[in-house]
């Protein structure tokens, strides 16, 4: 390399992905170990899988940096035309969620990348693979990156130190305003505040606006909290319209919940009914319907597989608490409940075998 590689990074729009992604920058723009020797500037991009093919339009990298975004076929297809028209950068692929864990031969083989993946979330990944570059995090990140251990779980906190709640409640707070606003500017001054070395109280993260500006750090814990009072009414407003589906309670929320935060709201009703739990949401804009399942002991991921494995959905993507999909465009909605009510009974005869 000449000293002029371009550098973008591009992660999932919640707090794993922007502590991951203030990990890379801190290591790149502030101490020049990784991914290149020497200090560079890095393009930040947030971007969910079904975004990435637009973040890709007509833009081109030497090294491209994907953290915390499943494998799903969009992806691959957002990939494909990346090196159609002759733009091949050199990919690290940091990643937890099992699609991408399924795909880990693909990802290597088919496009020039290293994929580095496991169970644990993404910024926990990416900390040990800096740890063996010998990048220290600052106190800050570090203590980010356990908040989103704490969040997202994968067992790696066993025998760890608890992790103070008020960094915890903020790591939230990220997630929570940026599913809410799906504000570039927002995400970018959060990962540019988590990766500044300063100490915690002299960083300003300010956002502007027409009449003042205002801490963006207090915006995301306002968001959140106005988000959890929301999504909490509305679950319990469709907590009483669920139809039992086998081992399922199935909601359609289509023209009930037309915002961002359909998967907390899943997570929500399923603390009220407390059994497994799936919700059909719409992304009208794209002409879209998501499949969220929502369980306790793994079933949702399961489910979702056996849903798949039918052709009622695909690109599947999720854990095994929280599993989504796209349903296809043919399935009805008697072909959706038919599926759910098979898919939940094979799901839990698989286990009882």
């Amino acid at each position: 390399m000449e000293g002029n590689e371009k550098i973008a990074v591009i992660a999932d729009w919640d707090a794993d992905g922007v502590i991951a992604a203030a990990a890379i920058v801190y290591s790149q723009e502030k101490l020049g170990i990784f991914p290149v020797k020497g200090k560079r500037k890095v393009e930040l991009i947030p971007s969910g899988p079904r975004e990435l093919e637009h973040a890709f339009k007509e833009k081109c990298w030497d090294i491209l940096i994907i953290l915390d975004i499943p494998f799903s076929q969009e992806v691959s297809k957002a990939l494909d035309d990346l090196y159609s028209r002759g733009c091949k950068p050199k990919i690290y692929y940091f990643d937890h969620h099992p699609v991408t864990l399924e795909n880990m031969n693909n990802i290597e083989t088919k496009y020039n990348a290293l994929a580095i993946l496991g169970k644990s979330p993404t910024a926990i990944l990416v900390r040990r693979f800096l740890d063996g570059l010998n990048v220290k995090l600052t106190p800050r990140l570090s203590n980010l990156v356990d908040a989103i251990g704490t969040l997202e779980g994968g067992g790696w906190l066993r025998n760890k130190q608890q992790v103070p709640e008020g960094i915890v409640k903020l790591a939230a707070s990220i997630s929570k305003a940026l599913n809410q606003s799906k504000d570039k500017s927002i995400w970018e001054k959060y990962v540019e505040w988590a990766s500044n070395p300063l100490p915690f109280e002299q960083s300003l993260l300010k956002q502007s606006s027409e009449d003042d500006f205002k801490n963006v750090i207090e915006l995301g814990f306002e968001v959140s909290k106005e988000s959890d009072r929301e999504i909490k009414e509305k679950a319990m407003e469709l907590a009483m319209s669920a139809k039992n589906l086998g081992y399922i309670k199935f909601i359609d929320a289509r023209d009930k919940w037309n915002k961002s935060g359909a998967s907390a709201l899943t997570s929500a009703i399923f603390k009220i009914l407390k059994v497994t739990t799936a919700l059909l949401a719409e992304k009208k804009e794209d002409n879209v319907r998501l499949l969220i399942i929502r369980s306790g002991k793994g079933e949702a991921l399961k489910i979702m597989k056996n849903l798949f494995s039918m052709g009622i959905t695909e690109d599947v993507g999720g854990h095994g608490n929280i599993a989504v999909a796209k349903v296809k465009p043919e399935v009805t909605i008697r072909n959706l409940e038919e599926a759910l009510r098979k898919a939940s009974i094979q799901s839990l005869q698989e286990d009882n075998s």
